[in-house]
């Protein structure tokens, strides 16, 4: 099921890739917003976002770290460029890196990272065990990941729980402790924020 639906969401290209990225800033604001919040931002923290999308959270990431180092990957080209785009100002004074590509296309080393963080994009993992085993070796110890998510072919409050305890599950076999699962009502959909941590 997850790999067909990574075959579906192919990375938006063009004129659609444009108009994917200006639409996802409007929709995603409040959520980015939520994802920000569960970061607990601190100056010199090394940062990366995976699914970066046109880039609005890592803005604000980078606004509130101000010291430090903030990375972002993605599939997509227009989803690049938007990205770029938008957060020049931190590229260029050497905060921001932006990576296109697959994780394991990352070349940063071992315990790099005091957090990584998501939003929606473990939909579209075809294995997510081993890829938040793959976020988890980045990760330095007592490091943190968070995923955000809203799953929206949820019908009922029944299904978003049962939503909220598959990652779960995902973190605990992918060896990731103290895992809380925390909800917030949303449009369209309730939203779900999974946090775990390194040993």
């Amino acid at each position: 099921m997850i790999a067909n639906l990574y075959d579906t969401f192919r990375p938006p290209a063009g004129y659609a890739g444009k108009l994917a990225g200006y639409l996802m800033s409007l929709k995603s604001k409040q959520r980015s917003d939520w994802t920000v919040q569960q970061l607990n931002i601190q100056p010199y923290q090394h940062i990366l976002e995976v699914g970066y999308g046109p880039g609005n959270t890592l803005q604000e990431v980078a606004r509130q770290l101000k010291v430090g180092f903030l990375a972002g990957i993605d599939h997509s080209i227009a989803m690049y460029q938007q990205a770029y785009r938008r957060n020049r100002r931190f590229i260029e004074q050497q905060l921001l890196q932006l990576h296109i590509g697959d994780l394991n296309e990352l070349s940063y080393p071992p315990h790099y990272f005091h957090t990584i963080y998501g939003s929606d994009i473990h939909f579209f993992l075809k294995e997510p065990q081993l890829e938040f085993m793959r976020l988890s070796s980045l990760l330095k110890s007592r490091g943190k990941l968070v995923m955000v998510f809203q799953p929206r072919m949820a019908r009922n409050e029944e299904a978003i729980q049962q939503a909220g305890e598959k990652i779960r599950e995902d973190y605990i076999a992918a060896g990731l402790t103290n895992v809380r699962i925390e909800y917030r009502d949303m449009s369209p959909v309730t939203c779900i924020a999974a946090i775990g941590f390194k040993p």
